[in-house]
């Protein structure tokens, strides 16, 4: 497949299914690296007030904890004496033309079939994500399946970086197997461990459950951190627990992107707990299949 630098191999795909993350080194050619170094600087810094979601994770770490709530942080965050910005958009591929083709034209359909071993694959939504340099604010560990509204095994989500990503710069974190404990966690506020609902920020969701302290027990937990390189993609299980740390770095910032991509078995299903998502436009019931203009057939074996 054009842009695709070598094939997805079997012990691969075994990884996944199997710890719920694999990260597929230099996967991607720089031409995909490029367009997405663009589409994110055009995203964050020139088309912000186009995107359906914006959040300044940083300023939320700043309301969250003038509230008394406890922040995640550390000692080394706190002695930083500049101070960059954790930002997020959600459904840049509405706005943005090359982060919507990397979405629906890139081999990232053709990996998440190799992956699912789907007969068709959908694409979801994005999540594009920027530490800049000094950010101190955590990621805290989290699931993405009380995010979105869907139901089914065959999801997963593809982070990747145009920049090196290393454990100074927020390196992603997985508890590898965590996909198969069976239990549905509530979402939170990335900075915090609280749950949203707790916050008064989500529906109570009585599937849900909170998440342990995993960032205060992580010897009890089989944490792996997954450096990157450009033209690597990490995938990974949408019921997989992962977060990351700061960008300590005061030169670099770690920008990426986590493309949603879901299989055969994958029907709507609304959870109460998902943050809102306005650029939705759709009349999908639950259990129905999602195969619609929103949520498009991007590959079909």
């Amino acid at each position: 497949m054009q842009g695709l630098n070598r094939d997805i191999s079997d012990e691969e795909v075994d990884e996944y299914r199997e710890t719920g993350v694999v990260k597929l080194r230099g996967v991607l050619s720089q031409t995909w690296v490029d367009l997405l170094a663009e589409g994110l600087d055009e995203a964050f810094y020139q088309q912000r007030e186009l995107v359906p979601v914006f959040y300044d994770s940083s300023e939320t770490a700043d309301q969250l904890g003038g509230a008394g709530i406890a922040v995640l942080g550390d000692s080394r965050g706190d002695a930083m004496t500049t101070r960059g910005r954790f930002l997020t958009i959600i459904g840049g591929w509405t706005v943005n033309e090359k982060i919507r083709t990397l979405a629906l034209e890139s081999p990232l359909a053709y990996i998440a079939h190799r992956l699912f071993g789907a007969s068709k694959v959908n694409y979801y939504d994005d999540q594009l994500l920027t530490k800049e340099p000094c950010s101190r604010e955590y990621t805290a560990f989290h699931t993405d399946e009380p995010y979105y509204h869907l139901r089914g095994q065959q999801v997963c989500g593809m982070w990747m970086s145009p920049d090196v990503v290393t454990e100074e710069s927020g390196a992603m974190q997985y508890v590898r197997g965590s996909h198969r404990w069976g239990t549905f966690f509530k979402p939170n506020a990335f900075v915090a461990q609280n749950p949203l609902d707790e916050l008064g920020l989500a529906e109570q969701d009585d599937t849900q459950q909170p998440l342990p302290d995993i960032e205060g027990n992580r010897g009890d937990y089989d944490i792996v951190t997954h450096t990157s390189d450009p033209g690597d993609v990490i995938v990974h299980h949408s019921n997989l627990i992962h977060g990351a740390g700061p960008n300590y770095t005061s030169d670099r910032a770690r920008r990426a992107a986590s493309f949603r991509y879901a299989g055969d078995d994958v029907t709507y299903w609304y959870h109460r707990s998902a943050p809102p998502q306005p650029h939705h436009q759709h009349k999908l019931k639950d259990g129905d299949p999602i195969d619609c203009d929103q949520f498009p057939v991007v590959w079909r074996k």
